[in-house]
């Protein structure tokens, strides 16, 4: 009978392999030598930026340091926004921007140009510290400048909303020009992420100093527009975007840790991503809830869909057996990534529990398509041995087990090749493997007249651990 093990959530969580996990130093992705090219709609995301991304974003805070540095420089600047004359505002404006390091939102025109290629990510990350840095300031610039009430602080507080509206509109320009990029993975992220700082900075700026914000309302609207196109465009991009050239091994594909950080980058706004899926475009039944725990959710869809394509492209793999260790290796990797990270909290009931079966009905196919041919040259090797005394000196002149060895040398030769990368599942497998193929050879050679340089049992169980070191 085939012996197969069962896989519980503690052993796909625990082994500290490589092949996936929470950590953020283990997210994978397509390297810069493998081949790959990045489509122009999705151009800079790439693994090391997905590695950067799943740190939070910047602080809302400021050090007491920075925000003196700051002020200082506004001080200086604020005389020319209590003169109405344009040049020495924009002069004024270009140094402000400048000492932020986002002077180049002044070069986007209204349209929102599109980024220079890999690098929204990181605009868009020193955009957010700048912005939340400027709204600190201005609420404290701005409570300093009502007391006491008098002329100079009157034309003080004129010549600081001046700044702040000046300073308001040139960093909208940021959040147009990511609702101007195309629908791929990489601008959902950069959308949730000006998302955030703008609906949390504007409206209050725009109280404090009585402006109107109606652009970065239209703003929002546009972000919201461009994150659910995208959302909806996720399950082609699944399929289309990353490269879907196999590994021979039969180890994790680099999508699996592609786009399983690619999902918690994603979560990390799970606010907003709440917000921009609720948000009303008259299509809400082609974009699925951010449900926790609940079955159809956003998550359980998307890590479905890598499945299927995972399921689809295996059968690309065509020896024996090698399409369905690399079905196991891929399952665990995903569950472990699942598991260990927040996208737990987004998964129906016995979604882990699932993939566990799933994985066991791996294992037993992987049994019956790889070594149960081998285990069937044993049956003929008994077979012979019991016929009549009249072919015992045929059989005594070759080795009866002559079948066996030879498939059970070319099933070791290329599956010593595979690579199972978690060493609690190669661990397990190369058990399986064992429980299957030893017992029934032992029983067979009690039956058998072999000759004196066979191996034993014992020597067999130490060839078939050698299995999948890749």
């Amino acid at each position: 009978m085939a012996m197969h093990a069962s896989f519980e959530v503690s052993d796909v969580g625990g082994d500290g392999s490589s092949s996936g996990g929470s950590s953020p130093a283990s997210v994978s992705g397509p390297s810069d030598s493998d081949g790959s090219s990045s489509s122009a709609a999705d151009e800079f995301l790439d693994a090391r930026e997905l590695r950067r991304r799943i740190a939070p974003l910047p602080s809302t805070s400021a050090s007491v340091s920075v925000l003196d540095g700051v002020d200082q420089s506004m001080a200086l600047l604020l005389p020319a926004f209590a003169s109405p004359a344009a040049a020495p505002r924009a002069e004024a404006l270009a140094r402000w921007l400048a000492g932020f390091d986002v002077g180049w939102v002044l070069e986007m025109d209204a349209a929102g140009s599109r980024l220079p290629r890999r690098e929204v990510g990181r605009r868009v990350r020193v955009w957010a510290q700048a912005l939340s840095t400027m709204d600190r300031v201005f609420r404290l610039r701005h409570r300093e400048a009502r007391n006491p009430v008098n002329d100079a602080a009157a034309a003080q507080l004129a010549a600081l909303g001046e700044l702040a509206s000046a300073s308001a509109g040139a960093m909208l320009k940021m959040a147009t020009a990511v609702a101007a990029l195309g629908s791929s993975p990489s601008t959902l992220l950069a959308a949730l992420d000006v998302y955030v700082p703008v609906s949390e900075a504007y409206p209050g700026l725009a109280r404090m100093f009585s402006w109107s914000a109606a652009a970065a309302d239209a703003a929002l609207a546009a972000l919201v527009d461009a994150a659910r196109r995208c959302v909806r465009g996720l399950p082609a991009s699944i399929r289309a975007h990353y490269p879907w050239r196999m590994p021979q091994g039969g180890e994790v594909h680099p999508c699996v840790g592609f786009w399983m950080g690619y999902f918690r980058c994603m979560l990390r706004n799970r606010v907003s991503l709440y917000l921009v899926l609720a948000g009303g475009d008259g299509d809400e039944a082609t974009t699925p809830a951010l449900a926790p725990g609940g079955e159809g959710g956003l998550v359980a869809d998307l890590i479905s869909r890598l499945e299927d394509v995972l399921e689809e492209k295996s059968g690309e793999l065509a020896f024996p057996g090698l399409r369905q260790v690399f079905m196991l290796n891929n399952t665990h990797a995903i569950v472990r990534w699942a598991v260990r990270s927040d996208l737990a909290m987004f998964l129906p009931p016995g979604w882990a529990r699932a993939r566990e079966e799933r994985m066991e009905s791996y294992v037993k196919s992987y049994l019956d398509v790889s070594w149960a041919p081998v285990v069937s040259r044993l049956t003929g090797a008994a077979a012979a041995a019991a016929k009549p005394a009249a072919v015992s000196v045929l059989r005594r002149r070759r080795d009866p087990l002559a079948a066996f060895n030879t498939a059970l040398e070319n099933a070791c030769s290329a599956q010593r090749c595979w690579k199972v990368p978690s060493p609690v599942l190669r661990r397990v497998l190369r058990q399986t493997v064992s429980e299957h193929v030893v017992p029934a050879y032992r029983r067979c050679v009690e039956e058998v007249e072999l000759p004196a340089a066979a191996r034993t049992a014992e020597e067999l169980d130490r060839q078939l651990s050698e299995l999948f070191e890749g």
